[in-house]
């Protein structure tokens, strides 16, 4: 029976990149997932609690959460958002806040993006993908300026994070907890 697993984000293409994540270390069949979209930031910290409720209830096993930092202070964030979810007293959930927003662990991969864009070009990569202020904004003028291309990421996110390699995402501090998360709770279940 396939493990039902819950995501929370703030939008679609954002759950299309943690499918294709899951989907590295999970066969496909093994799993499914229902989701709540915020359409941004505030929706999802107004309803994360009442979304990982009715997940919870829905049968999902885990439920993952991932809102960008942005802006925000992470320690401030994680600690809101950590006191709606414990109200809940659903547990198996994972709060995930990529460093300014989830296009950076995308951009942890210039293979990844080369082969989706067909750029030919040597591409440098970033050293430190988490310092790049704007990562969206980053990705658009690069495949722009490399490939004479539109990024859209409600496209494109998902193709890059198909393509994208678990060792280039490992770079990212962001994600680890997710990888160990998965690693050691999800695909252990």
């Amino acid at each position: 029976m396939a493990t039902k697993i819950g995501i929370i984000a703030e939008d679609d293409s954002d759950v299309d990149v943690i499918k294709e994540i899951l989907g590295k270390y999970l066969p496909q069949e093994s799993f499914s997932t229902k989701k709540f979209v915020g359409k941004g930031c505030g929706k999802l910290r107004a309803k994360c609690a009442a979304w990982t409720s009715s997940l919870s209830i829905q049968g999902c096993e885990h439920i993952l959460i991932f809102h960008d930092l942005d802006r925000y202070n992470e320690t401030t964030l994680r600690k809101e958002l950590s006191e709606k979810i414990n109200a809940t007293g659903v547990i198996n959930t994972l709060i995930v806040i990529p460093i300014e927003e989830l296009e950076s662990w995308l951009l942890s991969d210039v293979d990844a993006i080369k082969d989706i864009f067909s750029i030919r070009a040597n591409v440098k990569p970033i050293t430190n993908v988490e310092q790049v202020k704007s990562p969206k904004e980053h990705l658009q003028k690069l495949v722009k300026k490399l490939a004479n291309k539109p990024y859209i990421n409600s496209i494109h996110n998902k193709k890059i994070a198909s393509k994208i390699a678990l060792k280039n995402l490992m770079n990212c501090s962001s994600f680890k907890p997710l990888n160990d998360y998965i690693s050691n709770q999800i695909a252990k279940s």
